[in-house]
C-alpha cells in the first residue's frame, strides 16, 4: 500500500493514518502530471485514456490476490520513536518512499521526452492515490 510505512506488528490506525496522508499527495501529483502532459501537446481524451489505462492496470496490480508483499530482508528498520509520535510530515515522507517519489520523478522526466508516457505514469500515480483511499475506507468499516 506504501513504500514501506507499515511495519510488522503496527497498529491499524498507524496504516490508515499513513494512507490518508499519503493519498491526497498521490492524486494531486497524478493530476498534476496528466495536466502538465495536455498543457504541453497531448490532447485531453488521450491523456485521459492513458491515465485511466496506468490508474487501472496499478489498482489491479495493488489489489490482486497474492499480489504485493515486501520481502522481511528490505523492511526498514523499526523507529526509535513510538509512530504515534511522529509529526504528520515525517509520517508522510516514509509513507512516500520509494513509490510516490520514483513514479513522481519518472513522470517529471517523461513529461521532457514522451508526453504519452507522462500521462500513463500520472495515472500510475492516480491509482495508487485511489487505492490509499479505499484502503482507508475499508479499514475505517472493519
Amino acid at each position: 500500500m506504501n513504500g514501506g510505512a507499515s511495519a510488522k506488528g503496527a497498529p491499524p490506525l498507524d496504516a490508515s493514518r499513513q494512507a490518508l496522508l499519503v493519498a491526497p499527495v498521490r492524486l494531486a501529483l497524478g493530476l498534476a502530471g496528466m495536466l502538465a502532459a495536455v498543457s504541453i501537446d497531448v490532447s485531453a481524451g488521450t491523456a485521459l485514456a492513458e491515465a485511466g489505462l496506468g490508474a487501472g492496470l496499478t489498482v489491479f496490480a495493488l489489489v490482486a490476490p497474492g499480489g504485493r508483499r515486501r520481502p522481511e530482508r528490505l523492511r526498514p528498520p523499526a523507529p526509535a520513536r513510538s509512530p504515534a509520535h511522529r509529526p504528520w510530515w515525517r509520517i508522510l515522507a516514509i509513507a512516500m518512499f520509494p513509490s510516490t517519489y520514483g513514479v513522481a520523478l519518472l513522470t517529471g522526466i517523461a513529461l521532457a521526452f514522451n508526453r504519452d508516457l507522462a500521462a500513463f505514469l500520472a495515472g500510475v500515480l492516480l491509482g495508487m492515490g485511489a487505492v490509499a483511499l479505499i484502503y482507508v475506507l475499508v479499514r475505517s468499516r472493519a
